[in-house]
C-alpha cells in the first residue's frame, strides 16, 4: 500500500509511520525537517519512508505529484494538529487561525489534493479527531478552541463520506480520547494516560486492516479516558 500521513514526527503519527513502513511506502509529512531526518534513521526500512518537510497548508499540486510519485494512494491519515490550551476570554484571531489553518483546513487541503490518488484504488480518508469534538462528552477550560476545530474536522467527515461515494473513497475519523503524548502533556500537565501512542497506533493500524470496504462516514470514539 501507499499511506500519506500528516504529522508523522513525533506521537501517534510517528508511531504509524514506523509500523506501516515494514510492509509499506509511506509518504510523511511534518514541518519539523530534523526529527523527519532522525525517524528516517531508526527505521528498519527506510527506503519505504518518503517525507516532506513542509507546511500542509502550503502544499499544492504540483508539490504533492513531486513528493509522491505513485499514481495511487491507498490511505491517507490527517494526523497533524495543534493545540492552543487559553482561557476563552484571552483567545485571539491568530490563536484561531493558527488552529484552525492545522487541524481544519489542513485535512481539508490534503484531502482535496490527493482525490484523483485516493480514488483511482478506492482508497480512503482517516481523520484523527478527539472526543473534544463530539457532542455529549466531556469539554474542558481552556480547550475550547481547540474542540472546536476538532468538531469542525469531525462534521467535515461525515460531509466527504457522502460527496466522494462515486470517486469511491470512504472518510471516516476517530475520535481520540488520552493519550499519552506531547500535546496531552499540554492540555494536561499533570495527567497520565493508560494508553501509549505505541498502543493507538498499533489499532488504527488494526482499524484500517479491518474496515476496507465496511466502514463510511463514521465518528468512531476510542476513548478510555478523557482525559
Amino acid at each position: 500500500m501507499n499511506i500519506v500521513i500528516t504529522g508523522c514526527s513525533k506521537g501517534i503519527g510517528l508511531e504509524l509511520v514506523k509500523i506501516w513502513t515494514s510492509n509499506h511506502k509511506v509518504y510523511g509529512i511534518s514541518r519539523n525537517l530534523k526529527a523527519l531526518k532522525s525517524l528516517k534513521s531508526v527505521l528498519k526500512n527506510p527506503d519505504n519512508f518518503e517525507f516532506i518537510a513542509e507546511d500542509i497548508n502550503n502544499l499544492n499540486i504540483e508539490i504533492v505529484n513531486r513528493w509522491i510519485d505513485k499514481s495511487n494512494v491507498d490511505i491517507l491519515i490527517n494526523n497533524a494538529g495543534i493545540l492552543i490550551n487559553k482561557p476563552f476570554s484571552t483567545i485571539d484571531y491568530q490563536d484561531y487561525k493558527d488552529v484552525m489553518d492545522i487541524n481544519f483546513w489542513g485535512a481539508f487541503n490534503m484531502s482535496k489534493l490527493l482525490l484523483e490518488k485516493l480514488s483511482c484504488c478506492n482508497g480512503q480518508i482517516i481523520n484523527i479527531s478527539s472526543m473534544g469534538g463530539v457532542n455529549f462528552s466531556s469539554k474542558f477550560p481552556g480547550l475550547s478552541l481547540y474542540s472546536s476545530s476538532k468538531a469542525a474536522l469531525t462534521v467535515l467527515t461525515e460531509c466527504l463520506a457522502e460527496e466522494l461515494k462515486p470517486k469511491n473513497i470512504r472518510v471516516n475519523a476517530l475520535a481520540l480520547g488520552a493519550v499519552q503524548t506531547e500535546m496531552l502533556d499540554k492540555a494536561f500537565p499533570d495527567y497520565k494516560a493508560d494508553v501509549s501512542a505505541v498502543n493507538m497506533a498499533s489499532f488504527i493500524v488494526d482499524f484500517v486492516n479491518s474496515s476496507s470496504g465496511i466502514i463510511n462516514g463514521q465518528i468512531i470514539r476510542l476513548a478510555k479516558s478523557n482525559p
